[in-house]
């Protein structure tokens, strides 16, 4: 894979904290538990699942508002849940959304979601495969946001872009045979065995995958500084 850095991250410590992720994914998990201790982070998913879709936008500027609007609504879902305990300082809210955004043939953008929890799915990520990503670069695009008491939430837009092989329907049938595009952004992940498909990577390798580890890092260290 050219054009991304193989070399490990070098983060000084955060500051002790209790950190709560606001998110179903073991991927943003495995990945907050790079640059904060395990034992610190305490799980709170959202209690609704659905969220706002993307129908009908197709300018950046339009695409990140609503992106915004989704970790937000997050957060604040989080937060309300936590109203019910004694008030914690220490206490960061971590939110996050991950999109993938491609670019039609009538050169407007369009966000790819997860594919469809029903059996239409293996079609819609082949038409997105071949459509979107055989010989082509598209953007991931990851919104934080960051929420402590008594200051206000801090939001960051993270984008990445990933570009793929010509030559998608050599692996593309094996791919969906194992069913991990079930449950992705835009119908495949990087880090497992989407990574056939992938010729070239520009940006964090690991806001491709759900949660962007240096920019996080960066809101945490600042705003947990006294």
């Amino acid at each position: 894979m050219r054009n991304a850095s193989t070399a490990p991250l070098q983060f000084r410590s955060a500051p002790p904290a209790h950190y709560v992720l606001g998110s179903r994914s073991p991927r943003r998990l495995a990945l907050l538990r790079q640059i904060v201790p395990a034992d610190a982070i305490e799980v709170v998913p959202p209690r609704r699942a659905d969220e706002a879709d993307f129908a009908g936008l197709s300018a950046w500027p339009d695409i990140e508002c609503r992106l915004e609007e989704i970790v937000r609504v997050k957060c604040d879902d989080v937060l309300d849940q936590l109203k019910t305990r004694p008030p914690d300082p220490a206490r960061t809210v971590i939110t996050a959304d991950t999109i993938v955004v491609v670019r039609g043939s009538d050169d407007r953008l369009c966000v790819l979601g997860q594919p469809p929890d029903d059996p239409s799915w293996p079609d819609v990520v082949r038409r997105w495969f071949r459509e979107h990503y055989a010989g082509q670069t598209h953007t991931v695009a990851t919104q934080l946001c960051v929420a402590q008491p008594s200051r206000p939430a801090v939001y960051r837009v993270v984008k990445s872009s990933v570009t793929f092989y010509d030559e998608v329907d050599r692996w593309l049938e094996w791919y969906l045979a194992t069913g991990e595009p079930r449950g992705k952004a835009g119908g495949y992940a990087l880090q497992e065995a989407g990574s056939v498909f992938v010729s070239r990577v520009e940006g964090s390798l690991s806001n491709i995958v759900g949660l962007p580890l240096r920019e996080l890092h960066e809101i945490l260290t600042r705003e947990q500084t006294p």
